[in-house]
């Protein structure tokens, strides 16, 4: 830290620059605390090392207007070296001190815009970690990140969101530049805006990080992207923290000026000062010429075709900004008179860089003044620069503060009193004139002001302008020679002006005060005991008997408030006056209106709101005013329902027709004039049925409408069947003419019965229902969700609208069906069987080929795994119908699988799952957003509008409405609804208990777990260690197994002793005993080995299905038709799906797999249609332990399934969020 050679110091601290520059070569300084242009620099001393505050205060022209020292042997000294080098270390070499430089900073604009979207309550920010930081949106989104690195930087933070202390007038040098109207408002709890900003944590953040900067600490600034490339993150890392904010386009475009004071990675390459391209001064006309920058055309091409708007800015991603508009000074190309001292108080710096020919001095020069009386007793002033008459000469002009001399150039002044070279105050204004410039005239020799003088009684009136004026009469016996009365003073030549005597109010009231209109109530407040001694100022007597709004429409997105106020019959109209809480009427004085009848002091004046203060208006401010409003604009009121009422509604060529309007209980407004105001993004439409709120979700249907909808003139719109059908789900349509067309979609009716005379298959009534359904989607150019349970008969019934399809007779169609590998011959078998007519493509294995496809099959029959590496080659085929069998292996959206199954080309896509949601509702979108693309609302939106409010809320009216929404397109049946005579299924949850062998090892890994997995969980800021998570509990489910299985020695399962393994023996041999084959499930191939080995062991016949099980079919027909194979072994994954087990009545779980639906899947495969005795299930668990509390979990997890789809009660959870997981691994740790 350096002071350059460019910072010169105040003239009464040159004698120190020495020492100074010592502090500052050396590094003793500490702490800097400003605000405003108020300074205090904490230094250690060089010879005593004690440590020192010097305090320094700047005026607005950046000049030392106070200044004090804290160290002992300089207390009573107005200058010494640590003034010196406070001033120094202020400027940092540069010409701009510290809180100017903090003015236009990156830093600051970044915390000021966060402090008006997000308030300035520490509360917002959460303590996420050990010196971490974060603010979170309302959808769970960090708007705000901040880290500390090290202990410093976590110590920072600390300080900043957590040990905040309270800041009061006493303590805080925040207060120090206040004025003393601001700081009544403070104290009333009502502070401007700036101070609270001033006063919050995001101020002590910005300036937290702009004394790294400025004391030379290194930092990084990096972006992150939107899809666009437009900047949606910035990152800062110095070494101590890191903070990120995320950023709106908007406030992107507020930063980007500020970017040129940091070192970034974007750059500003043209700003508006570089729109500029010389400035010059003409001598005659006293007149600025502007004169623009010319910028290449290549350079503008460039931008317009490859930039990015952003407000006054253009982004070309990878590079930078340039700016859009020119600098303001380029609106006028001439700038005159007061013009041109305005344009040089705010940009000197530019116009000095531009200006040509012209000096220009920096340096302000005190002007001087003479005055005298003329006979008439007219007062003249004449003022001059450096000697009398310069100011006067031809060419010198003011400037505001600032004036040209000719041939010198240009000066700001100081001491300007009057902007003239000369004043004439006329006789009768002189006594005005006096009152006004007090202080000036009391350095004017023959001129100063006297207190002492007659008595006179004091006065006061209301002008014409409605100000506030005191006065008083002089009493002059005798007037001696040079001797005049300018009213409230009395002059007498060589002495000055006298004030008259009388008995003062109060020191703040004196007869020439007077109080501008505005500032009257502000004024009563303050004096009011002074005030109490003015004759007649204060009246005892209300002219006011109620105030109140009329509250209207003036214009299209215009609103106006009109204050009335009822007087008293006494009181005419206009004979009082309203200041805020005061009334006023001549000849009785001032009343303070009581609370009870005063309105909002924003709205005791006519106030019209734009279109950018409505939100604010009806959000907040309507609701206040309603008890103060004496008439409402019908269409600025809420309705209380809104309903959609279709005039007509017609089935078209084109689509369907409908003439649709907004019904409210005050009236209605056309649909077409929605869509107008959203189309010119109005927020709001003022219309016959009340305020509509454009940004409601019910209207986004409508900005998806193209102009080519919708005839505007006759209010008619053109909507697709899924346009339609999604309409009435979200807004339910009342129907006055062609209520049939409606029924026909939502009853799903069909014109004709589908030809399924090709299915070899004798179809339930369910199932004859659930073909007529697919056939009417068919038949609108629909597709959907069929989510039957496990052993309804999907297969049977998708292969009967293949039947229906393919007998039209029409050109030939080709068939999708794209299923998971274990079920795919069980496909080819049953098509074979039930559609021999139809010739199916197996494209699996390694010797699938596509050859002759389209001239010799009807069907083509694929896995999803081929499907998602042969993208390239099948997404060129186009089907009439496609099929995704267990479509659930699609629902993450990330995946490749659900990614290449959005190429299908199909007229119509059905998907088929017994589990249409696991555990999230987003699963539901992924399905839909295939079998239905565009359908659903996009992923922002779902999450908004459905997720959180459902899962996070537990929304029942979003829950029914997304039940609406996905109605039409999907159809589940349970069995217990359907399967009349399917017999009775008893579930059992068997418990046992840990035999010591298991005791000891669930031991020892819950030690690993609490030593490991559990601290780091405990940590918001690290990721969720799934992985290890997930093992540690697969460990302990081995060990609640068999002690065998989890040491990976399955041979040796008998030295071993196991609950679970003993409750599994009991229960096998009592089923065996009496007669009954029994399904075992297990996720472990170790437990199968030991379950294997026991039945060879005693002799049990059995048949099994893993993964690496090659002819499926021969196991399930052997245990299905072999009477001595009396158990069937399978992996839950394996043998989970596509098989049909009905010959067991048995089921045993030996150890329960974390997601529930795939035990009740794995468990249909024995209770399902040709099941002809009872089924018992039983799942095994080991009380005390973990299994207990994943049981429960996902009991909780399994409810929203059957609400949002309405009759599917599976049970199951895949993934747990942090809570969750905490508190399981807390029970696991307990256990």
């Amino acid at each position: 830290m350096h002071s350059g050679p460019m910072v010169s110091l105040p003239e009464f601290l040159t004698p120190f620059r020495e020492e100074a520059e010592a502090y500052l070569s050396r590094g003793t300084f500490g702490d800097i605390e400003f605000s405003g242009g108020t300074y205090q620099v904490q230094m250690t001393d060089l010879h005593s090392n004690e440590e020192v505050w010097a305090f320094l205060q700047f005026d607005g022209k950046v000049r030392v207007r106070d200044r004090f020292c804290s160290y002992e042997e300089v207390e009573e000294v107005s200058a010494c070296p640590h003034l010196a080098a406070a001033y120094l270390r202020i400027f940092s070499g540069t010409e701009t001190p510290l809180h100017i430089r903090f003015q236009h900073s990156l830093w600051n604009q970044l915390c000021q815009l966060f402090l008006d979207e997000w308030g300035d309550d520490p509360k917002i920010i959460a303590e996420v970690g050990d010196g971490s930081f974060v603010l979170r949106t309302p959808e769970s989104q960090e708007a705000f990140i901040a880290k500390g690195i090290t202990p410093q930087g976590k110590e920072m933070l600390q300080d900043l969101f957590l040990e905040r202390r309270e800041e009061t007038e006493e303590t805080s040098l925040k207060f120090s530049n206040l004025s003393q109207e601001e700081i009544t408002l403070w104290r009333q709890g009502r502070p401007s805006h700036q101070l609270r900003y001033e006063l919050s944590f995001w101020n002590d953040l910005a300036k937290r990080l702009m004394l790294l900067q400025d004391k030379g600490e290194k930092y990084q600034i990096s972006f992150t992207y939107t899809p666009k490339k437009i900047p949606q993150q910035i990152h800062i890392q110095f070494a101590e923290i890191e903070i990120a904010f995320t950023l709106s386009e908007g406030d992107l475009a507020a930063i980007i000026p500020t970017l040129s004071t940091v070192e970034s990675p974007l750059p500003v390459h043209l700003s508006q000062e570089d729109t500029i391209q010389r400035i010059t001064y003409d001598v005659d006309s006293g007149e600025f010429r502007v004169e623009p920058k010319k910028i290449p055309p290549e350079k503008r091409e460039k931008l317009e075709k490859k930039g990015i708007p952003l407000r006054s800015w253009w982004y070309l991603p990878n590079d930078g900004f340039y700016t859009s508009m020119e600098h303001p000074l380029l609106k006028k190309s001439v700038l005159k008179g007061k013009e041109i001292g305005q344009a040089l108080d705010d940009h000197f710096a530019l116009i000095k860089s531009k200006l040509t020919e012209t000096p220009i001095h920096e340096k302000p020069i005190e002007v001087s003044y003479s005055i005298h009386f003329d006979p008439d007793w007219n007062l003249h002033v004449s003022t001059c620069l450096f000697k009398p008459g310069d100011l006067s000469q031809y060419h010198s002009r003011f400037f505001g503060d600032w004036v040209y001399l000719d041939r010198k150039g240009i000066y700001p002044i100081e001491g300007v009193v009057f902007d003239t070279a000369e004043l004439v105050v006329p006789s009768d204004e002189v006594g005005n004139f006096v009152v006004q410039h007090r202080l000036w005239l009391n350095t004017q020799e023959g001129f100063t002001i006297h207190i002492t003088g007659v008595e006179t009684k004091l006065t006061y009136e209301m002008t014409e302008e409605d100000c506030l004026l005191f006065t008083r009469k002089a009493m002059i016996e005798e007037e001696p020679e040079k001797t005049k009365d300018f009213g409230p003073w009395v002059y007498i030549a060589g002495q000055g002006f006298f004030s008259k005597v009388s008995v003062n109010a109060g020191v703040h009231i004196r007869s020439g005060v007077t109080i501008k209109p505005e500032q009257i109530p502000l004024f009563i407040r303050m004096y009011l005991d002074e005030l109490q001694l003015v004759p007649g100022f204060f009246s005892d007597k209300c002219p006011v008997s109620k105030m109140g709004l009329h509250i209207g429409v003036v214009k299209e997105q215009t609103v106006s408030i009109t204050p009335e106020n009822e007087l008293y019959p006494e009181y005419p109209k206009g004979m009082v006056k309203f200041f805020e809480e005061y009334s006023y009427v001549e000849g009785e004085g001032f009343y303070h209106l009581p609370p009870e009848i005063l309105m909002p002091i924003r709205f005791r004046q006519k106030i019209d709101l734009h279109k950018e203060d409505l939100p604010h208006f009806f959000s907040y401010e309507m609701d206040q005013l309603r008890e103060y409003a004496i008439s409402i604009d019908s269409r600025l009121e809420s309705p209380k329902k809104l309903n959609l009422i279709a005039d007509t509604l017609s089935l078209e060529s084109e689509g369907y027709l409908l003439k649709l309007r907004y019904e409210s209980e005050r009236g209605s407004t056309k649909c077409s004039d929605v869509w107008t105001a959203i189309s010119k993004k109005e927020r709001y439409l003022f219309s016959e049925a009340g305020l509509v709120d454009l940004e409601d979700i019910r209207f986004k249907w409508l900005k998806e409408i193209n102009k080519q909808q919708l005839d505007r003139r006759n209010n008619m719109l053109t909507l697709s069947t899924v346009e339609l059908l999604r309409l009435n789900a979200f807004d339910e349509i009342y129907v006055l003419e062609g209520k049939n067309c409606l029924k026909e979609l939502t009853e799903f009716r069909i014109p004709e019965e589908p030809n399924i005379s090709a299915l070899k298959s004798h179809l339930r009534p369910y199932q004859e229902m659930g073909v007529k359904w697919l056939w009417f989607l068919y038949h609108h150019n629909l597709s959907g969700l069929l989510c039957d349970d496990m052993g309804l008969g999907k297969t049977h019934q998708t292969m009967a609208l293949i039947a229906a399809v393919m007998s039209l007779q029409k050109e030939k169609k080709h068939f999708l069906v794209v299923c998971p590998t274990s079920v795919i011959y069980h496909w080819e078998e049953k098509i074979q069987e039930f559609l021999p007519s139809a010739r199916v493509c197996t494209f699996h294995g390694s010797n699938r080929s596509m050859k002759d496809f389209h001239e010799d099959y009807d069907i083509l029959l694929t896995s999803y795994g081929i499907w998602r590496n042969e993208n390239a080659l099948l997404k060129e085929v186009s089907f009439e119908v496609a099929i995704f069998d267990e479509i659930q292996a699609a629902k993450n959206q990330k995946s490749r699988i659900h990614t290449s199954l959005l190429n299908v080309k199909a007229r119509m896509r059905i998907g088929l799952t017994g589990t249409p949601i696991e555990n999230r509702l987003q699963e539901l979108k992924a399905l839909f957003d295939i079998i239905l693309p565009s359908f659903m609302p996009t992923e922002t939106e779902f999450r908004r509008f459905f997720v959180l409010p459902i899962e996070k809320q537990g929304s029942q009216e979003r829950k029914q409405l997304l039940s609406r929404f996905v109605k039409p397109f999907l159809l589940r049946r349970k069995k217990e609804d359907v399967l009349l005579d399917l017999p009775e299924k008893t579930e059992e949850v068997t418990h046992c208990e840990l035999s010591m062998d298991q005791r000891v090892l669930y031991t020892d890994v819950l030690h690993k777990v609490r030593q490991g997995i559990f601290r780091e969980i405990e940590n918001p800021s690290i990721p969720i260690p799934y992985i290890h998570i997930f093992s540690a509990l697969s460990s302990l489910k081995q060990i609640c197994n068999h002690p065998a299985a989890y040491l990976k020695n399955p041979a040796a399962y008998k030295d071993y002793n196991s609950g679970k393994w003993n409750l599994f023996v009991e229960l096998l041999s009592e089923a065996l005993e009496s007669k009954q084959k029994v399904v075992i499930f297990s996720q472990y191939l170790a437990m199968l080995d030991i379950l294997e080995m026991y039945l060879q062991e005693n002799c049990i016949g059995f048949s099994t299905i893993r993964g690496s099980t090659v002819d499926r079919g021969k196991q399930v027909r052997r245990f299905n038709q072999d009477p001595t194979c009396e158990v069937f072994l399978g992996s839950l994954q394996a043998a989970g799906l596509g098989i049909d087990l009905t010959a067991a009545s048995v089921v045993i779980h030996y150890d329960r797999w974390w997601n529930a639906a795939k035990e009740d899947q794995a468990t249909d495969r024995v209770h399902r249609i040709g099941q002809t005795r009872g089924v018992q299930v039983f799942k095994l668990v080991t009380k005390g332990t973990f299994e207990e509390r994943i049981d429960q979990m996902i009991l909780q997890k399994g409810k929203l399934l059957e609400e949002v789809i309405g009759v599917d009660d599976h049970r199951f959870m895949k993934h747990f969020d942090r809570n969750e997981i905490f508190q399981l691994l807390a029970d696991v740790a307990e256990s």
